[in-house]
């Protein structure tokens, strides 16, 4: 159990640095079992159809709830706060170093976007639930710490390139069980994964109340016209976020049900 000290620290490393790190949030004797649930969902042909995950997973809703990662999140954005997106993120083995960026709703990267000078507002929250050794020779992740205050668009012309290597860079790493929590405007990358297996974790997004997260929705109203003006087979946003069939839904425990409601496919 995280003690009031705990929270504090992280919270004001996350405003300062931009992220922090949850250890054992998984508890390591389930880890195991959760990674092969999540690899067997991500796996599956009904989720490359659809691209539900936590529709289509059983096993995985039930730690969204953890009360520490809670803690920050309403710390952060507020009472009210809700998810945003969830989706597995696995990298192969021998991928290859990514472009700096910043996540959705930050970033040129879709039709629906924050333009740079970004505001100085926490908007967004992306944690990372790390299900394999995130390390420097697995391909963890990169970032440069305080960056979410530069204000700047990795994808545009006024900061660093965005594929170039960065003086204040840093490799997070984490054992399996671990969560990484970060201001989205904070420029991250993939690192090269030298591994001859794949790394393995789940991305869950965390918006205030206020946001607007219907442009997700690649069948709403807002979604289709902001894509139809922008054209060129551009996502509204990116990653969308697929409805949530109410028998999945009804499944959910009741703590984390408040988080879901507004994609529950009615």
């Amino acid at each position: 159990m995280a003690t009031t000290d705990d929270l504090t620290r992280n919270i004001e490393h996350l405003r300062s640095e931009g992220y922090c790190i949850l250890e054992n949030v998984i508890p390591s004797d389930e880890v195991d079992a959760l990674r092969n649930s999540v690899l067997a969902t991500a796996d599956s042909e009904k989720y490359q159809e659809t691209r539900d995950f936590i529709g289509n997973n059983r096993d995985f809703p039930r730690y969204v709830g953890s009360e520490r990662v809670q803690g920050i999140v309403d710390a952060m954005l507020g009472r009210f706060a809700r998810i945003a997106f969830t989706g597995p993120i696995i990298r192969q083995e021998k991928d290859k170093r990514g472009n700096w960026h910043s996540d959705w709703p930050f970033g040129a990267g879709g039709a629906a976007f924050i333009p740079e000078p970004y505001p100085d507002v926490v908007a967004y929250l992306t944690s990372i639930w790390m299900l394999t050794p995130f390390s420097a020779a697995t391909g963890g992740t990169l970032i440069i710490p305080r960056s979410h205050t530069w204000r700047i668009d990795p994808l545009g012309d006024n900061g660093p390139a965005a594929d170039a290597r960065h003086p204040d860079e840093i490799h997070v790493t984490g054992d399996p069980g671990s969560v990484m929590i970060f201001d989205s405007r904070m420029w991250h990358a993939k690192p090269n994964n030298d591994a001859d297996s794949r790394r393995v974790a789940v991305r869950v997004c965390f918006a205030p109340w206020w946001l607007n997260l219907d442009v997700l929705d690649p069948d709403s109203a807002d979604g289709q016209r902001m894509a139809s003006v922008v054209g060129a087979g551009r996502a509204t946003a990116s990653p969308a976020m697929p409805k949530i069939p109410p028998e999945a839904f009804e499944s959910f425990p009741e703590n984390i049900k408040p988080l879901y409601y507004h994609w529950v496919d009615r």
